[in-house]
């Protein structure tokens, strides 16, 4: 595997610990100078000719630099990865925001697993209707070859993990604090779950403590790296919402699956369908949106066929004049459907071959039919 050369990898871990990815003074200096000269100005106290002031990074310097990250790494059982290695995930670079590097740990290739990949989220206080939606809805993805991503949290992202655990699929967990933190701890063993076969990924370092901007910002990368985001269920200030908005920005697919609408945890997916959100209601429906065109396509829905479906015409005017619990005399048929009596005698006996009508001593009768 091709690797960035040494002091620009240097440069985006070490910067990875001085400033917080969403910090919109270093993004500036960032995109005017690089990396490595970002961590130069730090050094040397935070001084950018004609830029913003970064004192603040440079408080944060000394630490840093002791921090072993090779060895942290070997510990947690993590690699880094950069813009420029054959494993970052390309899909990345259309973040306005992008992360300075990922940590990820797994057996995974990250690059390979989110080339056909859909994010799933929602909310953590779910209802027992959007677990029992999501587990079906993943399910379904991982069968048609789909990574499953999301962000390990309560609720639909926790449902959405072990659903393709359970379907022995791919998932990726994007974690708000560092790969070794387990957050919220009890979901430690679901994270350890998706760790053993699929990726656990985030560009917090090691150690990092989740924190409330952090998982604002981690929900960036959830939409960065699928083809696509799903809410399943979501309030309407549901941090979920969050991550459709960035997927919307990046001209991803954006969809919504409906809810009872008396459901508060409903009304955030609403919302979302009135602002343009495809409405899904299964994983076909996802797959066909956002897979190959043509070789993805949804099943058509329909109705159950009942054995009056394939009538011909003159048949089913005179079904349609049949009563289910009462007889009609062959003259009223005759009239109701507007046919000659040896047209209409003909079309009741090849209703009775078909068992949708029965003859009686007073008239003709409908047979009951079931829905096929």
């Amino acid at each position: 595997m091709s690797q960035v050369q040494d002091p620009e990898r240097r440069a985006r871990m070490l910067l990875s610990r001085l400033a917080e990815p969403y910090d919109e003074k270093v993004q500036q200096v960032v995109a005017e100078d690089g990396v490595e000269a970002v961590v130069g100005y730090a050094l040397e106290g935070g001084r950018v000719p004609g830029g913003p002031d970064l004192h603040r990074l440079a408080a944060r310097v000394e630490r840093a630099t002791t921090v072993d990250e090779a060895h942290v790494a070997r510990l947690v059982g993590a690699r880094v990865l950069v813009p420029g290695d054959e494993e970052w995930p390309h899909c990345l670079d259309e973040l306005e925001q992008p992360p300075w590097c990922l940590w990820v740990t797994g057996p995974g290739r990250l690059d390979e697993l989110v080339r056909r990949s859909v994010a799933v989220v929602g909310a953590r206080a779910s209802t027992a209707y959007g677990d029992h939606v999501t587990a079906g809805l993943c399910t379904d993805l991982v069968g048609r070859g789909f990574t499953i991503v999301s962000g390990a949290a309560f609720g639909i992202d926790a449902a959405a993990h072990r659903a393709a655990l359970a379907a022995d699929g791919c998932t990726v967990a994007v974690l708000a604090g560092g790969v070794d933190v387990a957050y919220p701890r009890a979901n430690a063993d679901l994270i350890e779950g998706v760790r053993r076969t699929g990726l656990v990924v985030s560009e917090t370092p090691p150690g990092g403590a989740p924190a409330r901007m952090r998982f604002l910002a981690r929900n960036r990368i959830i939409a960065g790296l699928a083809q696509g985001t799903v809410v399943v269920e979501a309030g309407l200030r549901s941090g979920a919402r969050s991550t459709v908005k960035h997927a919307r920005e990046l001209g991803r697919h954006v969809m919504a699956v409906p809810g009872s609408v008396e459901s508060l945890m409903s009304q955030g997916a609403h919302a979302e369908i009135r602002m343009g959100a495809e409405l899904v209601t299964d994983g076909a429906e996802v797959a066909e949106l956002v897979g190959h065109i043509g070789a993805d396509l949804a099943p058509v829905k329909r109705g159950g066929r009942q054995a009056a479906d394939d009538l011909t015409e003159e048949l089913r005017r005179v079904w349609q004049w049949l009563r289910p619990r009462s007889s009609s005399g062959v003259d009223e048929v005759m009239v109701r459907s507007g046919l000659s009596l040896p047209e209409t005698l003909g079309a009741l006996r090849s209703l009775e071959r078909e068992g949708l009508a029965e003859e009686l001593l007073d008239g003709w009768q409908r047979r009951p039919t079931g829905v096929r």
